[in-house]
């Protein structure tokens, strides 16, 4: 069902946008599509309308939230139908750019550090539709660019070695692990010898281990601060880019881990509440995954990313990239669609911000598949959860999901 909005009441006279760039009286809609409309200085609607939807399930959401709403319909004699929406709710807020922040990212540009340096396609396509409310809107597209490059590997490894349960500023870093990480990368030319991929790490090519040792240790706390600010910077750039449509994709699938060097004994340390956080720092950061699910990945518990987990809508996708794992999602509203920024418009990408929490519903598996669920506790309050199912007989495990009515805490 194609959609247009014919009037539109602004008393306040404010800017209003699409992120899809198109003017805001054009005709939308089809294809289970999700629309954000973006008003100036106050923030985002989400309108997602089911391809042949009847007018009573049109979906206007905020923070994962239906809005309260008055829906009529109205059939003139030219047999178009018309219908009228009358809102009335808080809307989701701009996100705040810090100018620190963007002032170093900035640096970082000029220095050569972003964007990946091979990488022919020009960056930072599509940032006024998707930022216009934002004088910083190059720069978020930027981190937004970069992310989907072999940078992303950068993001990755400068957060999930920290330890984040010590009070520290910044945290401590597991840099054996890091470098080691930097050192075994064999992913097409993204191996240590070869300049774009070593000057991501703001080094230069190395021939041993101990060269990456040497070289981490000289630039770490500037790599580190790196991380930090283009962290940030994505979690805004995700905030303000549309949601997600679940009638297009209803469930989302990740190859983890997506960084080919990492064994399944990284996996618990990506989440905050893995206690090898709480150091000491002479301990390495991996855990087994049998004893993180033994432990802090175990029914009814949270687990909180420290690092940006991204997905596709075809598990052939994640195939190509799983490292042993493969998670399977069915969205709520906090994931955002990057697509129209990646270096690879060719392959649909949605992304959940580092500090995306999630509620374990069931650990029946492996180490082969794991699925992802969005289910309400009894006080309404709604969490991710997260299932494992088994391709593999293993003693004590079963080999399949649970069944959806288990799927309530």
């Amino acid at each position: 069902m194609n959609w247009v909005l014919v009037i539109i009441d602004n008393s306040a006279g404010a800017k209003l946008w699409f992120s899809d760039g198109q003017p805001i009286g054009a005709i939308r809609g089809g294809c289970e599509s999700s629309h954000r409309l973006i008003i100036d200085k106050q923030g985002f609607i989400d309108i997602t309308v089911p391809y042949s939807v009847l007018p009573s399930i049109v979906d206007l959401k905020q923070y994962g939230r239906h809005l309260p709403r008055r829906f009529g319909e109205h059939q003139p004699h030219n047999s178009r139908r018309w219908f009228f929406l009358v809102l009335n709710h808080s809307i989701y807020p701009l996100p705040e750019v810090s100018d620190v922040d963007v002032s170093f990212f900035d640096k970082m540009m000029d220095l050569h550090y972003v964007p990946y340096q091979d990488v022919p396609d020009a960056p930072g396509q599509g940032r006024l539709r998707h930022f216009p409310f934002s004088p910083h809107s190059f720069q978020l597209a930027m981190a937004v660019y970069d992310w989907t490059t072999a940078s992303f590997a950068r993001m990755v490894l400068m957060k999930i070695f920290e330890y984040t349960s010590i009070p520290a500023t910044p945290y401590p870093l597991d840099s054996p692990n890091i470098a080691t990480a930097i050192w075994k990368s064999n992913w097409g030319s993204y191996v240590p010898g070869n300049k774009a991929y070593m000057n991501s790490f703001m080094m230069k090519p190395a021939s041993t281990l101990q060269d990456v040792q040497d070289q981490l240790r000289d630039v770490k706390a500037l790599l580190q601060k790196f991380s930090a600010v283009q962290n940030r910077l994505l979690s805004a750039a995700f905030a303000a880019m549309p949601r997600t449509s679940v009638f297009y994709a209803p469930q989302l699938f990740s190859g983890q881990l997506d960084i080919s060097q990492l064994s399944l004994n990284y996996f618990g340390i990506e989440m905050l509440e893995c206690p090898l956080n709480a150091g000491p720092t002479s301990e390495s950061l991996v855990v087994s995954l049998e004893a993180a699910m033994a432990t802090f990945v175990k029914v009814g518990s949270t687990i909180t990313t420290k690092m940006v987990w991204s997905f596709a809508d075809s598990i052939d996708v994640a195939k190509h990239y799983q490292n042993g794992l493969i998670v399977v999602v069915n969205p709520p509203d906090n994931d955002s669609y990057i697509t129209p920024l990646s270096d690879d418009p060719e392959k649909n990408e949605y992304t959940f911000a580092p500090g995306t929490s999630f509620v374990v519903e069931s650990l029946d598996i492996s180490l082969s598949w794991l699925r992802v669920m969005l289910v309400q506790t009894r006080k309404g309050k709604t969490h991710w959860c997260i299932a494992f199912a088994s391709s593999e007989g293993r003693e004590g495990l079963p080999t399949s999901a649970p069944p959806s009515q288990n799927t309530r805490l």
